[in-house]
């Protein structure tokens, strides 16, 4: 890929795999592979739902707390979410982010170029014309508590996308429903 290591990609963004300057940070500045990072905490929610014959869930639960409280957050399994349906979540995503940027900025979480909104798209800010930018654009989209959606600030292509949303809630749902009902609720009150 032209421009990923020496610094002299193209100014601006070609499918083709090429990357922007302002995208690629300096050799001395990345971090070693060397350096090691833990990887990060997997939750298993079904560990968490079931009745704590065995001890699992007090354990599932002992890591999430840790998780939250060391790391922020976590990777969640056994969910319940079909692959087909993170799958067409995926493609959903992967349509709206290959919008040309107009496109994208319609959805801008910016208002009148000094307010922010925390829905809609947006891109890294940046702070300084030095600035090494990371590659990162987003979408957020309130999807709970089903009466706040804000469905104006929601992409109208694809239109895949609020159907692969409300489908997310909807199993969402249906995982707290019964995390909650689990009989272990004297622990998790605290």
């Amino acid at each position: 890929m032209k421009g990923t290591m020496e610094g002299e990609a193209s100014p601006e963004l070609k499918l083709e795999g090429d990357i922007p300057a302002r995208y690629v940070m300096p050799q001395q500045d990345r971090p070693s592979a060397a350096a090691g990072v833990a990887p990060i905490p997997v939750i298993d929610l079904g560990r968490l739902s079931r009745p704590d014959a065995d001890g699992g869930a007090v354990e599932e639960e002992a890591k999430l707390r840790w998780a939250l409280e060391t790391w922020g957050f976590f990777m969640i399994t056994n969910h319940g979410i079909e692959a087909s349906l993170m799958d067409a979540m995926m493609n959903a995503s992967k349509e709206f982010f290959g919008q040309p940027t107009e496109e994208k900025q319609k959805y801008n979480n910016i208002i009148d170029g000094k307010r922010f909104r925390l829905e809609g798209y947006r891109s890294e800010l940046l702070q300084s014309e030095g600035q090494t930018l990371d590659w990162s654009c987003r979408l957020s989209l309130q999807v709970e508590p089903e009466g706040e959606r804000s469905f104006h600030l929601w992409p109208k292509y694809p239109k895949s996308l609020r159907g692969c949303a409300t489908s997310v809630r909807v199993k969402n749902q249906d995982n707290k429903r019964l995390y909650h009902a689990s009989p272990r609720k004297s622990s998790r009150a605290r």
